[in-house]
């Protein structure tokens, strides 16, 4: 779950970063097939980088990420334990996450049942090495790959003009980014900029389609005529390159812009080193600094223990047992309540292959799912100790002792679980961190 929401954040990052490069050097140039290109890589890119093996942590890792929930201990013998939820919240999570992609990818194979019906319906009205279908009483016209559709209200010259303009989108094959976009919008819905990226994209189409189009011989004017008639009353197939999707004003205006390429060359190689910039930020590989990880790496495999494993180790009543052991067995030491001392102490523990909860052997690596060292652990330990508010600070370290102990004491005691974790097939030790919060009445 912790990797699946740092792989988002990364991601939304990353297609930020290549969507600011965007518009900086690209978002007002003409040249629409580096625009293209671009915003095809770069959406891809942004995908790919957060799940290459990269290290992006320094030293050793102050909390695992498996952390069960707290046991509060009050001075006066009651134990607060918040009963967990039988179904984990990254069940709804992933639950969500599957269904809004299924409906986004039920929407794509719908419209293209929808394509495919259309052409089985109607009989081409050109067949060369684009299919022209003319359809009765619509005011439409829209392409997908090499099957152009347009209304029969155009005249002839003005259908011209419109099967012009769809004939770029099947020759350049835009179809085939539409759908691209589409899958990725699938796939990565939970990121807002890729709605953008689809967006933008289907922009550029139309820039290269109405360049393809006027370069045919085609008056202008007459051409951004065609456009606003052809505006106001039309439908399409969203997975469709249709020819009435742009704003009718970018597109005029694209059309009215002098072409300065030499003028504004230094823009599209700003985006090298910009790019590339982006690519080693997610890619540069950081070593860790932590003198415990270099002497564990002397250390055999039979001492590594995993942060999170693919199968978790299974207590005998699941995580509310292990904190209702630990709430009726722990006791509030007396001299630290005197004191006033109150706070939470981090314990991590390690269950072994066999799935006994360790106390006293040989120290184990810490190791994440994809074998990165990070610290050296041994026996039952505190990792961390936080005061509360108003707990004293000064000349309070043995009380403080105190508490660390207790805590200790009890997890020691934890009983044996009932099946180790397992990771490729095969048993290994997994570590575990609890926090038992001391807490004055």
């Amino acid at each position: 779950m912790n990797d699946f929401i740092i792989y988002v954040l990364k991601s939304v990052l990353a297609l930020a970063l290549f969507a600011l490069v965007y518009r900086i050097s690209l978002l007002s140039e003409g040249n629409f097939r580096i625009r293209r290109m671009y915003l095809l890589l770069s959406s891809g890119l942004a995908m790919i980088l957060p799940i290459l093996p990269v290290t992006l942590s320094i030293g050793e890792y102050p909390f695992p990420s498996i952390l069960i929930d707290e046991v509060v201990v009050y001075n006066n013998g009651i134990r607060l334990i918040k009963e967990t939820s039988s179904i984990p919240l990254s069940y709804y999570v992933k639950l969500t996450y599957f269904a809004v992609s299924g409906i986004i990818l039920l929407r794509i194979l719908i419209s293209i049942v929808l394509l495919m019906n259309e052409t089985r319906k109607n009989e081409p009205d050109e067949k060369t090495n684009v299919r022209v279908y003319l359809l009765k009483d619509k005011n439409i016209s829209y392409s997908f790959f090499r099957n152009i559709f347009i209304g029969q209200t155009a005249d002839r010259e003005e259908q011209e003009r419109i099967v012009a303009h769809e004939k770029v989108h099947a020759t350049q094959l835009h179809s085939i980014d539409v759908i691209y976009m589409e899958i990725l919008s699938a796939a990565f819905w939970f990121n807002p900029l890729i709605w953008w990226y689809r967006d933008e994209i289907r922009n550029v189409h139309e820039y290269l389609a109405d360049e393809g189009a006027l370069e045919t011989g085609f008056n202008r004017k007459e051409y951004q005529i065609t456009i606003l008639e052809h505006l106001i009353g039309s439908a399409s197939i969203k997975i469709t390159n249709n020819f009435n999707y742009s704003l009718i004003k970018n597109r005029i205006a694209m059309m009215n812009k002098e072409k300065n390429g030499r003028k504004n060359t230094w823009k599209v190689f700003l985006l090298i080193p910009l790019s590339l910039l982006i690519v080693l930020a997610f890619a540069c590989t950081e070593k860790s600094s932590d003198n415990n990880a270099i002497l564990g790496a002397e250390k055999t495999e039979l001492n590594k223990a995993y942060f999170e494993a693919e199968q978790m180790p299974v207590f005998p009543g699941g995580m509310d047992a292990i904190r209702k052991f630990i709430a009726t067995t722990v006791t509030y030491p007396k001299e630290a309540a005197a004191k006033q001392v109150q706070g939470r102490v981090f314990v991590q523990f390690v269950v072994d292959k066999t799935g006994k909860v360790v106390t006293n052997t040989d120290d184990f690596i810490a190791v994440d799912k994809d074998k990165k060292e990070s610290t050296v652990i041994g026996e039952v330990t505190v990792i961390r100790y936080k005061p509360a508010e108003g707990s004293p600070t000064e000349n309070v370290e043995e009380y403080i002792d105190l508490l660390k102990k207790e805590a200790v004491r009890v997890v020691s005691l934890l009983p044996a679980f009932e099946k180790p974790g397992m990771q490729n097939g095969e048993p290994v030790a997994v570590v575990f961190t609890i926090p038992i919060n001391f807490a004055l009445q």
